[in-house]
């Protein structure tokens, strides 16, 4: 495949994929068996207690490339880590903070899709029109999601304390754990906040570090980092592969973002539009506001944050991003971290391997359909 200004080694790539596929099998394997264990511990509650990890379990399996999980066997492996059988069981506790973390994201922004099915606390509500057709059942709905959610996390971080390391070496991932939450909320607190500010008022910077704080670290960065905690790699390791997380992830939030307006929405599993209809102030919202004439800032204006935005203002905003540059900025930013991500490793200093499973998914994040 060919990407200007991007070296993309398509062998690598398919390599990569086909290896993330691999260890997805082996991560939803784990997940079914924690799930299994969860509602044998659940159905001594109670059986509403069942029936929120039947839930918790549909939403989280329903779909998603395990990428988080992944690049913790990753960072483990590139580090000289080689016991899969303690590190698979310690990876699921990104995928559990995914789902707790995606949960509550999806009440914030009122969504009713996830990954092509109904949102957690659309289920909720679903089961209460049915059984409780009397109460508030959008109420009750978002209130389980919440709950639920929480449950989620407390799931992730038991996987880390039952994992099977070293004390000491479990202190230093739950460190590093809380940190990746952490930053992960500040990064929503400025998400949020910028959904309800103008475009006038957000900038290129303001978007870069929602995407630092929020996808590159718990999506990329963090995740190699705590594969490495794990395998107890040394620090100069460490910090090459937390920049390598820092680049990719951003390159990845701006091209997901691209895909949000222009991808299909089939495959995203959501509606095209619902970025705008939330407001979304993206790397593509922001730069075309910034380079556009009075008419374009007008139309960018009044449909951005619009509920049931049609097809034909989706469209003209899809038109309005091409001509004022701002598509075209934003590829190239993909293509230029990503670069960077792919040339800040070292295969003398990481295992080969891994070094070559990480640039071809630096490709694949800046090729993907969805």
């Amino acid at each position: 495949m060919k990407i200007e200004g991007a070296e993309i080694d398509d062998k690598r790539m398919e390599e990569a994929v086909k290896e993330l596929k691999k260890w997805r099998e082996k991560i939803n394997k784990e997940l079914e068996k924690e799930f299994g264990t969860h509602k044998q511990r659940a159905e001594k509650i109670h059986p509403e207690g069942v029936k929120v990890i039947d839930y918790l379990e549909d939403y989280t399996m329903r779909g998603g490339k395990r990428v988080r999980p992944a690049l913790i066997i990753a960072g483990y492996k590139a580090v000289g880590g080689e016991e899969p059988e303690k590190i698979v069981p310690a990876s699921l506790s990104i995928e559990a903070l995914q789902s707790y973390l995606l949960i509550h994201d999806d009440i914030m922004d009122e969504d009713e899709l996830r990954r092509g099915d109904t949102t957690l606390h659309k289920m909720y509500e679903e089961y209460h029109e049915k059984e409780f057709p009397d109460g508030r059942a959008e109420r009750f709905g978002e209130n389980m999601g919440i709950i639920v959610g929480d449950i989620a996390n407390s799931f992730a971080v038991a996987q880390l304390i039952k994992s099977d390391f070293d004390c000491e070496i479990k202190m230093k991932a739950l460190e590093k754990f809380e940190q990746i939450h952490r930053h992960t909320g500040y990064g929503q607190v400025l998400d949020v906040t910028f959904n309800e500010k103008g475009l006038d008022d957000v900038d290129e910077e303001d978007v870069l570090t929602v995407h630092y704080l929020k996808t590159s670290q718990y999506t990329m960065a963090g995740p190699l980092e705590l594969g490495t905690i794990f395998a107890e790699g040394s620090e100069e390791q460490r910090k090459m592969l937390k920049e390598y997380g820092e680049k990719a992830g951003k390159a990845f939030q701006v091209y997901d973002d691209m895909l949000g307006l222009y991808g299909d929405e089939e495959k995203l599993g959501k509606p095209i539009g619902s970025d705008l209809e939330e407001g979304k102030k993206t790397l593509l919202m922001v730069k075309a506001y910034e380079n556009g004439n009075e008419e374009q800032r007008k139309k960018l204006k009044e449909t951005l944050g619009k509920k049931d935005v049609t097809e034909e203002e989706v469209r003209e905003v899809r038109r309005i991003v091409k001509e004022t540059g701002s598509y075209e900025y934003s590829r190239e930013m993909t293509v230029k971290l990503a670069e960077e991500a792919k040339d800040v490793l070292d295969e003398e200093k990481l295992d080969p391997k891994i070094v070559k499973f990480l640039r071809g998914l630096a490709d694949y994040i800046v090729t993907r359909e969805v």
